[in-house]
């Protein structure tokens, strides 16, 4: 179990600090600083370079790209959710809500797409006393290999408006990574790593790896548009921030996250 909890809590916290709770309990015990990045390359190796900066001079828990830590899962899909759960429970303890923060850093500037102007280079803070929530959701084009056709990334100043995101989101055929809803990751992290007609771990790596790229990347902005740089103001207002590949195929993205 304690690889396990080890493999979650690192490896499954996209772009921000990972522990679902519920608002009451999250209400009843303070909840520690923390920042999330989102970072674009235009080549996987750019992005390993990447990965290397925040793990290993910059000491984050990088969630994405995830490295294959298979082996530390439970074998039978029946014995996954209780697992997992035991994992969420322990790290609210160290990081809050699943999907929350205090600060996010955003690097969006290797992708074509809104915003046109330098402000694709940017950070956010919430506002003193309170936390930004959000979701981040794939949609997978194939499952075996596994490959997204967009990334969708949501921000919220309440724990209600991301829980409604991440539903919608799931009823649209997405994988939940990451929000407020536990049940909803604990769901994505099945498909991922278990064969739904066998119930068993897959073995084949590509089926369940997630290696951060992704066809387009969706970033809405506008619940919490008045923390953005003053002139993303309103284009964030207007419409979600839509990005593509700047050479080839893919956007290659890497999420992590830091307890300040």
């Amino acid at each position: 179990m304690k690889k396990l909890t080890a493999f979650f809590a690192t490896v499954l916290s996209l772009i921000v600090c990972l522990g679902g709770v519920s608002p009451a309990l999250a209400q009843e015990a303070p909840q520690p600083a923390s920042r999330g990045i989102t970072t674009f390359y235009v080549t996987p190796e750019q992005q390993k370079f990447g990965v290397d900066v925040y793990e290993n001079k910059l000491k984050y828990d990088v969630a994405i790209p995830n490295p294959d830590l298979s082996a530390m899962l439970p074998e039978n899909l029946s014995d996954f959710p209780a697992a997992y759960q035991q994992v969420l429970a322990q790290d609210r303890q160290k990081n809050g809500i699943n999907g929350s923060f205090t600060e996010g850093w955003f690097d969006f500037k290797d992708a074509h797409g809104r915003p046109y102007e330098s402000g694709t280079l940017f950070t956010i803070s919430a506002y003193e006393g309170s936390r930004i929530y959000s979701v981040v959701a794939g949609r997978p084009s194939s499952e075996c290999p596994l490959n997204i056709e967009e990334t969708t990334i949501a921000f919220f100043d309440n724990v209600s408006g991301a829980e409604s995101k991440a539903e919608k989101l799931d009823k649209q055929g997405y994988l939940v990574y990451v929000s407020p809803s536990d049940n909803l990751t604990i769901k994505a992290f099945s498909k991922l790593f278990y064969d739904s007609a066998t119930g068993k771990k897959k073995t084949n790596s590509a089926c369940f790896l997630v290696s951060g790229a992704t066809q387009k990347v969706t970033a809405d902005f506008s619940q919490v548009f008045s923390l953005l740089p003053y002139k993303l103001h309103q284009p964030a207002r207007q419409s979600p921030f839509e990005f593509a590949p700047r050479d080839g195929q893919f956007i290659y993205l890497v999420n992590a996250r830091k307890t300040l």
